[in-house]
C-alpha cells in the first residue's frame, strides 16, 4: 500500500522546456539537407496529416517547418527526434540492421547529450557504455539464390527478389529435375483428405506447392468453417510433408484467386528449419509461367481447381510436361548470430532513495522492410513513426528534462533512480524488456515502477490510454490528482494481462507498471503507412509531460507502493521457475521460434536448442507466446514438464525440468 510519506512535494512541476539539439539539428541536415519542407501538407503541430483541401490551397498554407518553428520549443525538439527516427535512413529499425545501429546511435547520442551516465561496465574493463547486448539466435542470410526455367522456347531465369525469395524455411543445396506438382501438400485433412499416395516419392524432383489450403470459388477455405485458415494451412506441415518425401527443392506459390493480401507479397520465413533442402517462396505470375513453359495442359489456376477439387482418399500429385521440362535452382545459405542492444541511461538518484528505480521505457525497433509482423506483407518501408518512433522521441525528451527537474531541487531531497531504456526486439516478442528483467541493472526487487510509452503519436481527440497494475493499494489516490491536470483525457484501465508491449515483462515479475498508449487504434498500425506526416506533435509532447510529472513525483514519495497479497488469484504473480529460453511468435502462429537457450538452463539440459519451434508445451498448443508465459507462472520449482519441437521437419519430444528463478529477479 502507498502509506503517507515524511515530505510531499509542496509544488506542481512543470517539465522544464527543452530545445533541439545542435546534435538532432546536425542529423536532420544530413537526413534531408536542411529542408524540412513537405508540399501540400495540412499546417498545425496537431494536424500534420495529408489531405485534399491541404494540396487545393497548398500555395497558402504554410509548410510544417514554418509552423513547427513557431511552436513551443519541446514541440519542435519532439518533431526533430520523431523525423530521424522514422526516416527511411533508419531502414524501419529492425533489429540487425544499419538502420536499427544508426537509431541506437541517435538514442545513445541523445542520453549523452542530456547527461545521463552510461549503464553498463565492460568485462574487458573498457569504458562504461549505453548498450545491453543480448542474441536474437541465427538468421540465414542468403549468399545465393536462382531459379532458372529449362522448359519449352529455351531457358528463362526467374528475378531474384521479385519473382521468388529463397526462405530460411530449408538448407542449402542445388538440383535440376522435373517439377512435381503436389497440390496444397496436406498429408491429414479432414474425412481422409491427402495430397499424397501411399509410398509417395518425390526424390529427384523439384516440389511445387501451393499456400494454404482447398478454397472455394471465392478464394476462402472449404475448411475453416468461414473464418480465415484452418491450422493445415500453415507452412509447417505441408513443408514437413513433402521434406519427408526427399525432393531436391520445395517451391511454395502464391495460389490465385486467394482471399488473403498475403498472396501479393513474397515471405523470406524467418522461422525455424523445417526442411533438409532449399525452400523457395514464388509470385504467382512467376508460376505461370513455370506452368506455361513446362506444361501444355493446364494453367496455373487450372491446377489450383484440380487441387480444390480433390476428394478425400484421392491423393493428388503429378509431374509438369516430360522428362525434358526441367527447373534448376540454386539456394546457399550462411547461418549469422543476430545481435540486438538495449540502449539504458541512468539518471542517478540520492540519499536514502538512491538505491531504489523508476524505469522509463519504451521500444526503439520496428518492422523494417516488413519481413515479419507486416498487417499488409513484406517489401515496403515500415517507418513506425508512431509505432514507436513517438514513444522513443519522449522517452529522449524525458530524459532531459528529467535531468533538469533533478539538478534544479535541493540537494538535500531524496530522489530514487531512474533508467531510461530504449528496448529493442520488442516487436519478436518483448525479447529486450524480458532479457532485461533477467539481467538488471539493480535487482527487479528494487523497481518500483515501470513506466511504458508505446504508439503515443497519435492521440485523437486528446484521448490517451494509461493502464496501471490491478491490486496496488493507493496507487490511484496518488495518480487521479496528476492526471486531473493533465489537458488530454485518461481512458483509465487496469492490466491483468499483460499486454502487448515492454511493461508486461516486468508486470509478469510482479513490478507496478504505467502504460500509456492512443486509446483510438488506428488502421495504420504495422503497416508502410505509419509515416511521420500523420502524428500529432502537440497532443503527444502533452503524454511527455504527463510522464515528467508522474515520474517526478514518484521519484520524491519516501515510502512505495505494494501489492495487495489478499487480491486473489488475477494478480499478476512473479515466476517461480525460469524455462531458460527465450522465444517469438512465429509468423504463420504454428508455434514458438526458439531464438537462444541458456547454457545449463532447464530447456538447454532437456535437449532443445536454438533454431528450434515450440509447438506444444504441457500438452498446450503454442500459438502465441502467452499461453507459454500463463503456464510458466502456474509452474513450481522441480516440475518436469513435456514439450515438443519441431527440428528439420521432425517433433521432437522432451522432458523439461525446471529450475527455480534467481534470487532478486
Amino acid at each position: 500500500m502507498l502509506r503517507q510519506p515524511q515530505q510531499q512535494p509542496t509544488q506542481e512541476h512543470t517539465m522544464p522546456t527543452t530545445t533541439a539539439s545542435p546534435l538532432s539539428r546536425t542529423l536532420l541536415w544530413a537526413i534531408f539537407g536542411g529542408s524540412l519542407a513537405f508540399p501540400a501538407i495540412v499546417a498545425t503541430p496537431r494536424a500534420l496529416a495529408q489531405d485534399a483541401p491541404a494540396a487545393a490551397t497548398a500555395a497558402t498554407t504554410p509548410q510544417i517547418h514554418s509552423v513547427i518553428a513557431a511552436s513551443a520549443p519541446d514541440v519542435q525538439a519532439f518533431n526533430e527526434h520523431l523525423i530521424i527516427l522514422a526516416s527511411p535512413w533508419m531502414d524501419g529499425r529492425l533489429p540487425g540492421t544499419k538502420g536499427m545501429e544508426r537509431a541506437m546511435d541517435y538514442m545513445e547520442a541523445q542520453f549523452k547529450s542530456a547527461g545521463l551516465e552510461p549503464a553498463f561496465q565492460p568485462s574487458d574493463s573498457s569504458a562504461k557504455n549505453f548498450r545491453q547486448p543480448f542474441s536474437l539466435g541465427g538468421k540465414r542470410e542468403v549468399v545465393e539464390e536462382s531459379i532458372k526455367l529449362n522448359c519449352a522456347n529455351g531457358e528463362k531465369a526467374l528475378a531474384a527478389g521479385t519473382d521468388f525469395k529463397l526462405t530460411s524455411l530449408g538448407k542449402s543445396g542445388s538440383g535440376n529435375g522435373v517439377v512435381a506438382f503436389v497440390g496444397y501438400g496436406i498429408e491429414n485433412g479432414p474425412e481422409g483428405f491427402t495430397s499424397f499416395s501411399e509410398g509417395h516419392s518425390l526424390e529427384g524432383k523439384i516440389a511445387m506447392v501451393l499456400r494454404f489450403e482447398p478454397m472455394d470459388e471465392k478464394g476462402a477455405s472449404r475448411w475453416s468453417g468461414g473464418e480465415g485458415w484452418s491450422g493445415r494451412a500453415g507452412f509447417q506441415g505441408k513443408i514437413a510433408a513433402i521434406a519427408k518425401r526427399n525432393p531436391l527443392a520445395i517451391i511454395v506459390v502464391n495460389t490465385p484467386g486467394a482471399n488473403d493480401p498475403r498472396v501479393n507479397s513474397l515471405t523470406a520465413g524467418g522461422g525455424a528449419t523445417m526442411a533438409n533442402v532449399p525452400v523457395f517462396m514464388m509470385s504467382t505470375s512467376a508460376a505461370e509461367q513455370l506452368v506455361s513453359r513446362c506444361d501444355a495442359k493446364h494453367s496455373l489456376m487450372e491446377l489450383r481447381k484440380i487441387a480444390d477439387e480433390t476428394k478425400a482418399g484421392q491423393p493428388m500429385s503429378f509431374d509438369l510436361g516430360g522428362p525434358d521440362a526441367t527447373v534448376a535452382v540454386v539456394g546457399r545459405t550462411e547461418e549469422k548470430t543476430v545481435q540486438a542492444e538495449n540502449i539504458v541511461g541512468v539518471l542517478p538518484g540520492r540519499g536514502a532513495l538512491a538505491n531504489e528505480v523508476i524505469v522509463i521505457g519504451g521500444h526503439l525497433d520496428h518492422l523494417g522492410m516488413g519481413d515479419f509482423g507486416s498487417r499488409e506483407g513484406p517489401g515496403k518501408l515500415h517507418p513506425g513513426a508512431d509505432d514507436n518512433a513517438s514513444g522513443a522521441a519522449g522517452i529522449i525528451l524525458l530524459a532531459s528534462s528529467l535531468k533538469k527537474d533533478y539538478a534544479a531541487l535541493p540537494a538535500e531531497q531524496p530522489l530514487r533512480t531512474v533508467l531510461f531504456i530504449g528496448f529493442s526486439a520488442e516487436e519478436s516478442g518483448l525479447i529486450g524488456s524480458r532479457y532485461y528483467v533477467e539481467h538488471p541493472i539493480y535487482p527487479i526487487k528494487n523497481t518500483v515502477l515501470m513506466m511504458n510509452f508505446d504508439m503515443i503519436g497519435r492521440v485523437k481527440n486528446g484521448r490517451l490510454s494509461v493502464t496501471n497494475s490491478p491490486d496496488v493499494n493507493g496507487f490511484m489516490d496518488w495518480a487521479q490528482p496528476i492526471y486531473a491536470k493533465s489537458p488530454l483525457t485518461i481512458i483509465k484501465s487496469e492490466g491483468r494481462g499483460g499486454g502487448g508491449s515492454d511493461h508486461a515483462s516486468f508486470q509478469a515479475v510482479g513490478v507496478p507498471i504505467l502504460f500509456a498508449i492512443c486509446a483510438d487504434f488506428h488502421a495504420d498500425y504495422h503497416t508502410s503507412r505509419d509515416t511521420m506526416d500523420l502524428i500529432d506533435r502537440e497532443t503527444s509532447v502533452e503524454a511527455v509531460h504527463l510522464w515528467h510529472n508522474l515520474a517526478l513525483s514518484m521519484a520524491q514519495l519516501d515510502k512505495r507502493f505494494t501489492i495487495d497479497d489478499k487480491s486473489g488469484p488475477m494478480r499478476t504473480q512473479p515466476m517461480k521457475v525460469r524455462a531458460g529460453l527465450r522465444t517469438r511468435e512465429s509468423e504463420d502462429g504454428s508455434g514458438l521460434e526458439i531464438v537462444d537457450v541458456t547454457k545449463d538452463g532447464s530447456a538447454d539440459k532437456a535437449g532443445i536448442r536454438k533454431g528450434d519451434k515450440l509447438v506444444k508445451w504441457n500438452k498446450l498448443e503454442m500459438k502465441d507466446r502467452q499461453a507459454f508465459v500463463d503456464d510458466l507462472r502456474a509452474q513450481d520449482p522441480g516440475a518436469k514438464v513435456q514439450a515438443v519441437v519441431l527440428r528439420d521437419g521432425k517433433e521432437i519430444t522432451v522432458y523439461v525440468e525446471l529450475q527455480a528463478a534467481k534470487e532478486g529477479q
